[in-house]
């Protein structure tokens, strides 16, 4: 089977944007990648690999880490062993953010605990207007975080990165007053909480559990959504299901108003509801 035309153009523009990165085996490289992607020379080597990717997930490694992407929100990110996969669930905030008539032109967002970067690299594909910047602390995830900013400013999506701990206020001391909307996926599994091996063993426990009541970095959340957030910013957190009056009544506390939880039944899946909760600082 020979290459398509489209195929073909496409191999010759990889071959001259490979020369002009300076990588030391352009011809090495770009046969790799067309085996990979577009087609497989050794079809017995791809069936060794099928078989091989089967047997890892019925171990129960998740998808993602098995096959190394996650289709997002029609953006195809990488994804590895030790980072956290995002769900379609996420989809929630962009459906709320694509509605909103609130929302100023060149907002300047922050995406807390941003993982790989799913939600911030949603929202500026969306909103290209927007200022995003995704931050995450773990070393391994910012690392996926900077190749997913990398590999889709080929498509025209721009966000920046920031490796930062949310429970530093001195490291977010710069945006103080400045953020029109904060948007979070935050861990907020309790720490008894019993879990399918997917998540339970091979996700990082870091993105996963949230102290005793799965509610330790959401309150830091709302403390430094307090400092950031301009007059009439917007805080949008994912929570679980069982979260919401809790989360409502932190809202509350933080003088937070027009509070409310949204559940999205379309997105929703037998893990669990897509459930968010959404409030606005105050004039």
């Amino acid at each position: 089977m020979s290459p398509t035309d489209r195929e073909h153009l496409a191999i010759i523009q990889a071959r001259a944007m490979l020369q002009e990165s300076g990588v030391w085996s352009v011809e090495d490289d770009l046969s790799c990648l067309v085996d990979r992607f577009i087609e497989r020379a050794n079809k017995k080597r791809a069936l060794e690999e099928f078989m091989l990717a089967v047997q890892e997930r019925c171990n129960r490694i998740p998808l993602g880490h098995v096959i190394g992407t996650v289709d997002f929100d029609d953006m195809p990110l990488v994804v590895g062993s030790g980072v956290f996969i995002p769900r379609p669930h996420s989809r929630i905030i962009h459906k709320w953010i694509q509605s909103s008539a609130e929302l100023r032109p060149d907002s300047k967002v922050l995406d807390l605990c941003a993982g790989i970067g799913a939600i911030g690299l949603g929202i500026a594909r969306r909103r290209p207007d927007f200022n995003v910047t995704c931050i995450e602390f773990d070393p391994l995830a910012v690392q996926y975080l900077r190749r997913n900013i990398d590999r889709l400013s080929y498509k025209g999506v721009q966000a920046s990165c920031l490796q930062a701990d949310i429970r530093d206020e001195q490291a977010f001391a710069h945006f103080t007053h400045q953020i029109d909307l904060i948007v979070t996926n935050p861990p907020y599994v309790p720490q008894a909480q019993e879990l399918l091996p997917e998540w339970r063993e091979h996700h990082p426990q870091s993105s996963v559990y949230s102290g005793a009541d799965g509610l330790e970095l959401i309150r830091q959340i709302i403390s430094l959504a307090d400092q950031a957030l301009v007059r009439d910013g917007w805080l949008v957190m994912e929570h679980g299901d069982g979260q919401a009056e809790a989360v409502r009544e932190l809202f509350r506390r933080s003088y937070l108003t027009d509070i409310q939880t949204v559940i999205d039944e379309d997105e929703s899946d037998a893990s669990g509801n897509s459930v968010m909760t959404i409030g606005r600082k105050p004039q």
